[in-house]
């Protein structure tokens, strides 16, 4: 069977020549080769339930830690924001100042009073050209009638010269101006994440999370390294069991043996004594045979005695 251009042998089906050669062939069109017995043999389901865990803690964290980036990311483009808007900021104000400078020297020169007649109308004019070009002034009727005297009967050449500082000054009152909006609206936005931050928590949160993660995967691995005990325990007092049982039937069949042996001793001991009985019967029979043998002997050496006496009283009658 191929899964992804790895062999797996199932168990020994694959043997002797034929097995060798498909094993060469594997390994000649460069595939590894797995064998199905020892992916069970080295499977760990203490270790499996660990790396599930891990993997799903990984998940979380990282995907706190992504949030978090963009949350960061978003944070730091804010504060960038305001960093740029505080430099340009700055810039035009230099400009702005240099400027003003410039007509402070010019009404010097001029040798203008700031509480005469022309600088008062001067400061009409700078009134007048703010509204016409950034708007957000409104000028009074008594204000238009004195702009409407002022442009008909002309502008001093003091004004004219100090009309143009000023309104060389609009560039960069409108970089100030659009960059005071840039920083008010990236404050705003830092504002705002940090807000969410402290409301989210969002790695605080996983952190928990993980952390419950692996106390349930460590509560299951508990479990599981108990039932594993049981059954390791259970399996060796089995195995004791059938030791004693075997032990047991050993034992029995010793004392079979043993009890085997008895017998055969006592029937030897009875058959022995059976043998000696019969021995010494035969022994006294034979004593016996032998006085019968001797009182016959007597007997007949008695009646030969008794026959020779006879004969010899026989002569003497015939004498």
């Amino acid at each position: 069977m191929n899964v992804q251009n790895t062999t797996i042998f199932m168990g020994d089906i694959l043997s002797g020549s034929r097995g060798e050669r498909l094993s060469g062939n594997a390994q000649e069109e460069g595939r590894s080769s797995v064998f199905a017995g020892d992916l069970s043999r080295n499977f760990d389901p203490v270790a499996q339930k660990r790396q599930i865990a891990q993997k799903k803690v990984m998940k979380i964290v990282g995907d706190a830690w992504a949030s978090d980036q963009s949350i960061a990311e978003e944070l730091s483009n804010a504060r960038a924001r305001m960093e740029a808007g505080k430099k340009s900021i700055g810039e035009a104000n230099g400009e702005i100042r240099w400027a003003e400078e410039e007509r402070a020297a010019l009404r010097e020169s001029y040798g203008i009073a700031e509480d005469s007649q022309e600088e008062q109308d001067l400061k009409l004019l700078e009134k007048e050209h703010t509204a016409r070009t950034f708007g957000g002034v409104s000028l009074s009727e008594e204000e238009r009638e004195r702009l409407a005297q002022i442009h008909k009967e002309g502008l001093t050449e003091y004004q004219q010269r100090s009309m143009e500082f000023f309104e060389g000054e609009d560039y960069y009152k409108k970089q100030r101006s659009d960059a005071q909006r840039e920083l008010k609206a990236a404050n705003e936005t830092a504002s705002a994440v940090k807000e969410a931050m402290n409301k989210t928590q969002t790695m605080l949160k996983a952190q928990d999370t993980a952390e419950q993660i692996m106390e349930s995967a460590s509560k299951e691995i508990v479990g599981m390294l108990v039932d594993e005990a049981k059954d390791h325990i259970d399996q060796e007092m089995e195995e004791k069991k059938e030791e004693a049982l075997e032990k047991a039937e050993k034992e029995k069949e010793e004392e079979e043996r043993i009890e085997k042996i008895k017998e055969d001793k006592d029937e030897q001991e009875e058959f022995t004594e059976q043998v000696t009985d019969s021995a010494q019967l035969m022994t006294e029979a034979d004593s016996a045979m032998e006085d019968v043998q001797r009182q016959i002997k007597k007997i007949m050496d008695e009646m030969k005695l008794l026959e020779e006496d006879l004969k010899g009283a026989a002569v003497d009658s015939t004498m």
